[in-house]
């Protein structure tokens, strides 16, 4: 049997991409027990949409009865490495349910480390160093903070607290910068800003913090005003990897002048749209414009290209635009020594992960490679809308 190389979250479900080049979706347990739960409350609930009971159900609607026999299929929410080599963890949410599960990539069996009603876990992690597994939880008011638990199971204790979104924890190794056994983290965090009501109105830049849980002590040690810096991993040398974006600031306060500038032109600009619109489907149905000024052969390109984008997706055999579902340029992998020196590992950065002997996979939302320590890079598998991986050996 091919060995697992990597496994993919996308479109929430784990894919296994095994050192073969085929991959394969993993199949949950938990998850089958679920959908056959469901499957068995369907046919036992199969009156309320047939015959004289779909009837009757649709009197009872008007009681706000509709909702009954509708729940929330389960689906994966994190993917991290396991405890050991050979082995991934994973969450699984129904909505009200969650559990946290370890799988055997060799034997292909999963075991169930924490299953309850406290929060789904959003991100995962572990350490070669420690039996100790953190993860990021979120809150009724929209906060996330760091929990902590014993890596067989058991009861969580939060590490963090605040009105931040903290996420993406990682462990840091042991090496010569840090005392041996101390259980250290490094992890991006969130201010949120929030109105008189409470609701949430806006976030600061992500910055990178790092946490002595054993002696209470918490600084940042990377942030910017320009920047969100994500997903921090730290090296045995005291080098750290980090995902670095530009920071989005938000809406800004209107300009007097622009705002009557825009109230003025709206007559046209809504005249404008609508003869575009109007345009677009005259191209479409009898593939002439309804104007012949300007470059007519350049005007039909644009609307050629526009039914084609409309298309993709369908059957119909056509080729997705290779920019679709990639991350932007502008988000980048990055190396951060200890002295401040910054290198730029990799470009379209959407998530990555490192293995022990120091490989690096990064996906851009689409496409996942390898980097070796060297920088030569292969493709390893191609899979629209990853969100998170990890490396399996």
């Amino acid at each position: 049997m091919p060995a697992v190389e990597v496994a993919l979250l996308a479109d929430r479900q784990v894919h296994l991409v095994l050192d073969d080049g085929s991959d394969e979706p993993l199949t949950s347990a938990y998850v089958e027990e679920v959908r056959r739960r469901e499957a068995s409350m369907e046919r036992k609930t199969a009156w309320k949409t047939k015959g004289t009971g779909a009837r009757f159900m649709g009197a009872a609607a008007l009681w706000g009865d509709e909702g009954q026999g509708v729940r929330s299929p389960a689906h994966f929410t994190a993917l991290s490495r396991g405890r050991r080599r050979g082995e991934i963890l994973y969450a699984i949410t129904t909505g009200p349910v969650s559990g946290l599960f370890a799988f055997d990539l060799d034997k292909r069996e999963e075991t169930r480390l924490v299953h309850g009603t406290e929060g789904v876990a959003l991100s995962i992690a572990t350490s070669d160093d420690h039996g100790v597994i953190a993860m990021a939880r979120d809150h009724k008011d929209g906060s996330r903070n760091i929990a902590v638990m014993r890596e067989e199971g058991g009861d969580t204790a939060l590490v963090t607290d605040g009105d931040t979104i903290d996420d993406a924890p990682a462990w840091v190794p042991v090496g010569p910068e840090v005392t041996e056994g101390r259980h250290q983290l490094v992890y991006q965090s969130t201010g949120i800003g929030r109105d008189a009501a409470g609701m949430m109105a806006g976030f600061a830049p992500t910055e990178i913090n790092l946490l002595d849980a054993e002696r209470g002590d918490l600084k940042t040690i990377l942030e910017s005003p320009d920047f969100d810096y994500l997903g921090p991993r730290m090296e045995r040398d005291g080098a750290l990897l980090v995902m670095r974006r530009p920071h989005h600031k938000g809406p800004q306060s209107p300009d007097a002048a622009a705002t009557l500038k825009d109230g003025a032109l709206m007559p046209f600009r809504l005249l404008y749209a609508g003869f575009r619109y109007l345009d677009f489907f005259s191209m479409r149905y009898t593939g002439k414009p309804l104007s012949t000024a300007g470059n007519t052969k350049a005007r039909r390109i644009d609307a050629r290209k526009l039914i084609e984008r409309q298309n993709i997706g369908s059957d119909d055999g056509e080729q997705e635009d290779e920019e679709l579902g990639r991350a932007p340029s502008d988000w980048v992998l990055l190396r951060r020594r200890p002295d401040g020196q910054e290198q730029v590992l990799s470009e379209r950065v959407v998530s990555y992960d490192v293995t022990p002997s120091g490989e690096i996979f990064v996906s851009d939302g689409r496409v996942v490679e390898r980097i070796t320590a060297d920088g030569a890079r292969s493709r390893v598998a191609k899979t629209p809308r990853v969100m998170a991986l990890a490396a399996a050996r």
